[in-house]
């Protein structure tokens, strides 16, 4: 009887660590192959005048015309992710050249074909010149890389919370 009970006990053993094994490699996989595909930002209906979660890789604006772009939320250490506790700091959108390169190396990566046009990098002049940002409520866009554009990006870091809590750039809850 002891060697089959060690048998059992052995298999069991080796059973339960292959299955742990297969999990483990399902889930690195699960991963790789994901990336960030699961990744929320912030977009903002300027009509409707309300926020709401869209996919990280969504070119902004959202839709036809400029009504729903990308934007930059802060929330204040302590307070959560309550939308009623977030703070806009800016809006932003490419302009239709832009947006229309980046839609297209987008289409390209998703049908696993190469993407022979240059992608410009976020700190390059062409980059630079065709972002936009402005404040929620104005009616200004500005050149991400013009001093009002920069400006507009870098005050919210000067903001606290009501007890003085530091700013924090928020993204929707995963859920």
């Amino acid at each position: 009887m002891e060697p089959i009970k060690r048998f059992l006990v052995t298999g069991g053993v080796v059973a339960l660590t292959a299955l742990a094994i297969v999990f483990a490699v399902a889930k690195v996989m699960h991963f790789r192959s994901d990336g960030e595909a699961g990744a929320r930002v912030w977009f903002y209906d300027q009509g409707a005048q309300r926020l709401y979660p869209a996919p990280r890789d969504l070119v902004p604006p959202d839709g036809s015309g400029d009504a729903r772009v990308r934007a930059m939320v802060i929330g204040f250490l302590g307070l959560g992710n309550s939308v009623s506790q977030l703070k806009i700091a800016y809006l932003e959108k490419y302009n239709p050249d832009l947006k229309a390169l980046l839609e297209r190396a987008q289409a390209a990566h998703a049908a696993e074909l190469p993407f022979k046009e240059k992608i410009p990098s976020r700190d390059s002049a062409y980059f630079q010149d065709n972002t936009m940002v402005k404040r929620p409520g104005e009616d200004i866009w500005h050149t991400l890389g013009s001093e009002e554009g920069r400006q507009i990006m870098a005050e919210w870091r000067d903001w606290r919370g009501p007890a003085g809590q530091t700013p924090i750039i928020s993204a929707p809850s995963m859920q």
